[in-house]
This record gives C-alpha cells, structure tokens and sequence, in this order.
C-alpha cells in the first residue's frame, strides 16, 4: 500500500478543520465524519487496485552481447472493464544499466501491453533477471497497490557480435565501405587467380590477359584475389592490465570484441584460425583449423574468459607457440603497455618469433589519460595527475617504439576503433603477401 500525492493532499486539507474543531467544539463531530470518509475511499481505491487482474511475462534475446544496448520487452496482460494506470520496474541485474529503469503505463480494458526498454550489461557471463514489480493505481487515484510477479530468468552475456553480424548480413560485402571495413578480396593484389573481367580504366597493363582478349575481341583483364588458407592465431592477454575499465568496459572485453570480428573476418575469408588465452601462463588453446565449427570453439573459449588478478608470462606463451605452431603464421596479440615492467619482457621474445611468423601487436588506448591531459588543470592534485599520466604516455610510446622496431607491426587505437583496425590491419598483411 503505496499513499500518492493526491492522498496527502486531502489529509493536509483535513487538518485545516481539524485544526478549527480545537476553537469550536461542536465541529468534532463533521471532523470525525470527514477522516472517516477519507478512510475508508482510501480503503475503497486500494482494494479495487489489488483487485486488478494483470499477467507479466518478459521476453529476452537468446543472448545478450556486453556492452551494448539489448532490446528487453514485458507483455502485461490485463483481463478488467476498465482502463488500468500501472508503473512497471524489472529487477535487472546488478552490474546491468536500464534505459529507461521504470515506465508509467496505461492499460485499457481487457488488452495486451508491450513495454519496451535496453539493458546494456558491462560483463560477460551468466546472469539472472528477477521478479517484475507494477505498482496498480486505484481509480480514486489515491493509493497504489504494489505487487510482485514472479519472473525469473537466466541469461547468457557473450561478447559483442554486432560487426560480424552485420558483416554476415551484408551478404556480398557490398556495403563494407559503410562499415569501415575494407574488402575480403583484394582483387588485383592477392597471388591466387580468381576470375576475368572486361577491361576497366585504370587496370594496370600487365593485368590484361591477352590470350582471352584475343578470344573475346576486346580488353580483359586478370582479377587475381589473396591467398586463402593461411594461418592466423589470436592471442588475448587476460592478465591484471586487461581489467582495467576504459570506455565503460574492461580491455580484455575490448579485446575479445574485437578478436572475435576478427576471427569471424578470417574464417570468411578461408584462413585458419587458432585461438591462445594467456596470463602467467596458456590458459586456453585452440590450434588453427578453418570453418563455422572452430569459430564457434572460439566464441565458447572468449565468452568464459575473465582477467586473472597475476602478472603475464609472455616468454611462457612465446615458448609454447614456438613448440606448437610449425606452419608460418601471422600472430595477433592483444595486450596493454602501460605497465611498463610487465610489457618490456614481450619486446626481445616477439623479435625472436618474427623471424619465423608475423607477429602483430594490438592495443587499447586509455582514453581516460589522454582526455585528462587536455583538460585544465584546477588545482595542485590535478595538475600532478597530469604529470603521471603525460610520464605513462611518454613510456607507452617508447615501449611501442622498441616493439615496432623488430619487424613487429603495431596498432594502438580507441576501443571503438580495435576491431575494424585489427580487421583491415589483417587484410592489408594478407594483400602484401607477407605471409
């Protein structure tokens, strides 16, 4: 039993004679009458509110994806003559945000009501949603009867998918250029034929095939496309650093958003795809293989995968991919630099491992410094956190330096920018024929 504004109101009204029956004793009696009646309206409206009948049911997606806004849907049912103004609340989760947390509603006389509202989950895993709470008004608009439906319900949390699904919905890959992302063919660039086509302005002479020119009596050119089944492992680093927060998700969230667009990007395109989940050691391994099945080992890997509170043992991983990995393969790395102790171990292992495979370094940048260092300073502390943060950035950039200079490529991005980065970064490596 929930009183409303309008309740109060008309209890402040009553007081002003109430007040008055203290001057003039015969009013006792109206006064008395009057809080009687108020009463029971009171009671009157919140029994006709618990009376309403409702149904609550929700409606999930079969998976959320983190750090991104899902769609959430509640279908109230209400089975009553008359029109019903509720206020609906779900019980998220906690680590979820809703947008909006609550709804005021109208419900008509025997209807169905669809509430929509977006979760956005900032880790990944498994979660539970609970009950959902409508609180009724009564007709007479002065108390609201609040009740609690049971609703509970599990939900899977994966990483976010929507590149590779509007990838995959982009059928041909004709809306790529929309995307950011660069075409899966490099045609004319690549070693492997692919087909012929008439002659365009602007192909290069030594593209024209003669011999099906002369077949066909006018120009046509070769159209030659990158090599396929080559061999990419993704290697993600789940140590301490990782599980720092930067835009509202942690690095390693980041970075398995990003290495599963690439994985998806690879397979696609033919490659084989192996997977490496490493801190003080390999905690995770998945040798290269080609097709739906090992995307899906990979997506299964990185959704249980959570930052380990240790230091990160790149010699251990460089150690174990020296063993395992014989075929020349490029190698993408998802780590941090700003420990700057932790990260000077990888620069002498990754330049031994470039003699043999391609290794491609790949970053988060800290947002949160380099918007600190713009920023003003207002006071001593401020100005001394500038300090720090402009000593963390000079180290990173010399560490990244030292990285690249090994025959190592590096790419250190905004997070919103990590996964088309790594995506084009690849193909540009695939349409030079490095490997």
């Amino acid at each position: 039993m929930i009183p409303t504004g309008r309740l109060w109101v008309l209890l402040c009204l009553l007081a002003v004679p109430m007040m008055a029956a203290g001057f003039f004793p015969g009013l006792g009696g109206a006064v008395l009458a009057l809080d009687t009646l108020a009463l029971a309206l009171a009671a009157l409206d919140f029994l006709m509110a618990r009376r309403v009948r409702l149904e609550v049911s929700r409606q999930l997606p079969p998976r959320l994806s983190v750090g991104a806004p899902n769609k959430v849907e509640l279908l109230l049912v209400h089975r009553g003559p008359r029109d019903v103004e509720v206020r609906v609340r779900d019980d998220v989760p906690e680590s979820f945000t809703a947008e909006p947390e609550e709804a005021p509603l109208r419900l008509p006389a025997d209807s169905q009501t669809r509430w929509v509202y977006r979760v956005t989950p900032a880790k990944r895993g498994r979660f539970g949603f609970g009950d959902v709470h409508v609180r009724v008004r009564g007709p007479l608009g002065l108390l609201l009867h609040e009740r609690r439906v049971p609703a509970a319900q599990d939900v899977a949390v994966f990483p976010d998918m929507r590149g590779a699904s509007r990838l995959l919905l982009s059928g041909a890959a004709l809306d790529l250029v929309n995307l950011g992302l660069r075409q899966l063919r490099r045609d004319g660039r690549g070693s492997e034929f692919a087909r012929l086509r008439d002659y365009a302005q602007g192909d290069s002479v030594r593209e024209v095939d003669w011999k099906a020119t002369a077949r066909r009596t006018r120009p046509v050119t070769r159209v030659m496309e990158s090599e396929r089944s080559q061999s990419l492992l993704i290697c993600v680093d789940a140590g301490r650093s990782m599980a720092a927060q930067v835009d509202g998700l942690t690095k390693l969230d980041h970075a398995v958003n990003a290495a599963l667009f690439l994985a998806f990007v690879a397979v696609r395109n033919g490659d084989r795809v192996g997977l490496a989940v490493f801190a003080d050691g390999v905690k995770a391994y998945l040798p290269p293989a080609a097709g739906r099945l090992q995307y899906r080992k990979i997506l299964d890997t990185l959704y249980a995968t959570t930052p380990s509170l240790t230091y990160v043992d790149y010699l251990a991983l460089f150690k174990e991919l020296n063993v395992r990995l014989n075929r020349r393969s490029l190698l993408c790395v998802f780590t941090d630099f700003l420990d700057e102790e932790q990260a000077s171990t990888l620069v002498a292992p990754l330049h031994r491992l470039a003699r043999r495979h391609v290794p491609l370094c790949l970053s988060v940048r800290d947002t949160a410094l380099t918007t600190l260092l713009r920023t003003p300073p207002a006071g001593p502390e401020q100005a001394y956190q500038q300090a720090v943060a402009s000593e963390l950035l000079s180290d990173r950039e010399t560490l990244k330096a030292k990285v690249g200079a090994g025959g190592v490529h590096m790419l250190d991005v905004r997070p919103d920018e990590l996964s088309l980065a790594a995506v084009n970064r690849y193909l540009d490596i695939k349409a030079r024929g490095v490997l």
